[in-house]
């Protein structure tokens, strides 16, 4: 598709929770105009109606039949080269739910397809078009701290028992690594740069089920800088990026920051932009006191800010912001911690 469009018409495929935002995201937005959803059983004519727009069980019928501009990929990781290798291959544009695909084999068929196709995939790593996420990477770049020399994030949470009621969220592949962390690991290359190696140590101590509730990791950026991740969903714990920013309305808003940035001329907290340096900048040290200084930003909408952007893709006015090259290389880093976990290796993450 090689078009110009003025006002996009956008599909949504799977339209549970987060597909269901998005929907209602296009159903509202000037920008665009939603033209259909779908997704199995009885949830897609619900929405449909809700929302005033034709509902198909079937992506192909979608796709076909209103002809979209663009379409959002919400269904299950395992289907996202059915759903968006479809969508790719008619030339219709992709914004696809993290992480691209359930494969690093999967994401790369998805890229190949779009580079063929000439087609952009635009990744949903969302928080990417956040504000507060913008002015960190502004601050890292320029040098406001200095030389990074490390990171450290936290992120601990408690998810509910009932949670687990659904079987595959106690299976392998459905904890906290791959629908949680990627998200930081995504942050984390996008501030810090490209990841080196990775180390890693997981446990089941918390439930018992057979996936993991418990994290370390450990990085190596090429940059030199390294960084730590701990992670738990089996704690009852403020810090995470959605109780510091209250992003998911649904999650109490405890505003504790859960990343640290250590520079050789400062250190930053975040997401809320504390920056921490010595009052004596000649001479810093230890025995001189310190002082926190907060960077104020208007807060957006990052779910918003990433569908108008989408629509400026379909419309080929920019490139995304993270394509499906991008999109890889964050779920190769973020595999990389079973993978280490498995063999109690150190894993390269360098990709040809």
């Amino acid at each position: 598709m090689n078009k110009r469009v003025d006002k996009p018409r956008i599909g949504v495929i799977g339209v549970g929770w987060i597909g269901y935002r998005h929907a209602k995201y296009c159903g509202s937005h000037s920008s665009c105009e939603l033209v259909g959803v779908s997704d199995l059983g009885p949830v897609a004519s619900k929405v449909g109606a809700e929302l005033g727009v034709p509902s198909f069980a079937s992506v192909d019928e979608l796709l076909d039949r209103v002809k979209p501009d663009g379409v959002i990929i919400a269904t299950p990781t395992q289907l996202h080269l059915e759903t968006a290798g479809s969508a790719l291959e008619r030339g219709v544009a992709v914004l696809i739910e993290k992480p691209i695909a359930d494969t690093v084999a999967k994401a790369r068929m998805l890229v190949d397809i779009a580079k063929r196709r000439n087609t952009p995939i635009l990744v949903g790593h969302h928080r990417r078009h956040n504000s507060a996420v913008k002015e960190a990477r502004r601050l890292l770049i320029e040098g406001d701290i200095g030389r990074l020399l490390a990171v450290n994030v936290l992120w601990a949470v408690k998810k509910p028992d009932d949670y687990f009621d659904v079987p595959w969220r106690k299976e392998k592949g459905a904890g906290p690594v791959l629908i949680n962390l990627i998200h930081e690991i995504d942050l984390l290359r996008h501030l810090c740069g490209e990841i080196e190696t990775v180390s890693a140590i997981v446990t089941n101590e918390g439930r018992g089920n057979s996936v993991e509730d418990t994290v370390v990791a450990m990085f190596k950026f090429n940059s030199g800088a390294v960084g730590t991740i701990t992670a738990s969903d089996a704690t009852p714990a403020p810090w995470s990026w959605d109780s510091a920013t209250g992003e998911n309305p649904a999650i109490y808003q405890g505003r504790e920051n859960a990343f640290r940035f250590l520079g050789s001329k400062g250190s930053l907290e975040f997401p809320d932009l504390f920056i921490w340096r010595y009052v004596d900048q000649e001479k810093p040290g230890w025995l001189s006191p310190i002082f926190r200084e907060s960077r104020v930003i208007q807060q957006n909408e990052a779910y918003i800010a990433q569908l108008e952007h989408f629509c400026r893709v379909i419309r080929r006015e920019e490139a995304p912001l993270i394509d499906g090259e991008d999109g890889l290389r964050t779920l190769t880093a973020t595999l990389a911690i079973h993978e280490s976990a498995e063999t109690g290796m150190a894993v390269t993450t360098a990709m040809d």
